[in-house]
């Protein structure tokens, strides 16, 4: 793990990353974004397979994971206006002070808003992005009028029938179980104060949204439920309420244009039921990307892709990896040189 200067909007932060850098040649640099409730802890079941793979002609990666600003040791803005934009930036800058002019970016939760804005502002360089949540605006009337009303029938009708159960989830959780959200984004220094202060509060606040969003095959130990409470306890900051405030609908049209991705930059998914932002295809091609390369529905898993199913991500990555364009591709082989 390490710690690295980055100026950004008129700050300069301290960001904790965890790097690995792989032995194996043609290793490709790949960034790992969390999100909330998870931390940087989500990466360690995938960095031994991802930088030494155990079938010698398996694709390799140097894994860089940063520390969202505000959570666990990287420092936390001042200011109120430092957005996702700028997170995207502290990563881009991070990337290439490690030397990697080209890179992968991979997120779920915030982090797959992160990446996404990543490729969608430096695709020279982030050539392509997979994640294992997908969020988007609804398509737009005039750009695409028939992905638009279909939407919206089938959230008239068929929602109502349980028909689409990927829909149905969504609404679920919109409806039940986002007033953490709403909390967040609006009094985020209120409810950080009252955490922060209380061990147990942080827990049970954590814990809410930690046990519905796993699959049923998966249970967390009391030792990994400690732990990740810990990891927003020790920087004794608002930072992990505050990236919230990015919700609010101001800061949502700030950030919105910058997440469809141009047809330079590879897109992939990996779809895993019990999550809650799934959409389908036909919507984040509409909304999100048109050069979708990568498209994967699992049988199992959550939110926590890379804790419940770490094989099964592994293999998405290495199959997204494939699927990216010949030429980016040897572009990121060339980048992914070893570094000192």
């Amino acid at each position: 793990m390490y710690t690295l200067p980055i100026t950004q909007a008129g700050e300069t932060l301290s960001i904790h990353f965890v790097w690995h850098q792989s032995d194996r040649e043609g290793a490709i640099p790949l960034l790992f974004q969390h999100g909330w409730p998870g931390n940087f802890l989500e990466v360690l079941p995938l960095i031994d397979e991802l930088t030494s793979p155990s079938n010698p002609t398996s694709q390799a990666y140097h894994v860089v994971a940063p520390s969202l600003p505000g959570f666990v040791f990287s420092s936390c803005p001042q200011s109120p206006s430092f957005g996702v934009n700028d997170i995207a930036a502290v990563n881009h800058q991070l990337m290439q002070a490690l030397g990697y002019d080209t890179y992968l970016a991979q997120g779920g939760d915030w982090g797959s808003i992160v990446v996404r804005i990543m490729g969608a502002r430096y695709p020279a360089h982030c050539l392509g992005v997979h994640v294992n949540m997908l969020a988007a605006a609804l398509p737009s009337f005039w750009t695409n009028p028939f992905h638009l009303i279909y939407l919206l029938v089938v959230w008239a009708l068929f929602l109502q029938r349980g028909a689409d159960s990927t829909l149905r989830r969504l609404k679920w959780w919109r409806s039940e179980e986002s007033g953490y959200a709403e909390i967040q984004k609006t009094k985020p220094l209120t409810i950080a104060a009252a955490l922060v202060d209380s061990p147990i509060g942080m827990l049970a606040w954590l814990y809410d949204k930690l046990h519905p969003l796993v699959d049923d095959d998966f249970v967390w130990s009391p030792e990994e439920l400690i732990t990740w409470s810990m990891m927003y306890l020790i920087p004794g900051t608002a930072g992990h309420a505050l990236i919230y405030t990015n919700m609010r609908d101001d800061r949502v049209k700030e950030y919105a244009a910058n997440l469809h991705l141009s047809p330079d930059v590879d897109f992939g998914v990996s779809c895993f039921p019990r999550d809650v932002y799934n959409i389908p295809r036909w919507w984040a091609s509409a909304s999100v990307s048109k050069n979708i390369v990568f498209w994967r529905e699992h049988a199992k898993g959550g939110h926590f892709a890379a804790l419940e199913k770490p094989r099964e991500l592994i293999q998405d990555i290495r199959d997204f990896t494939s699927a990216v364009h010949p030429v980016r591709r040897t572009t990121l082989l060339s980048s992914g040189k070893l570094k000192k």
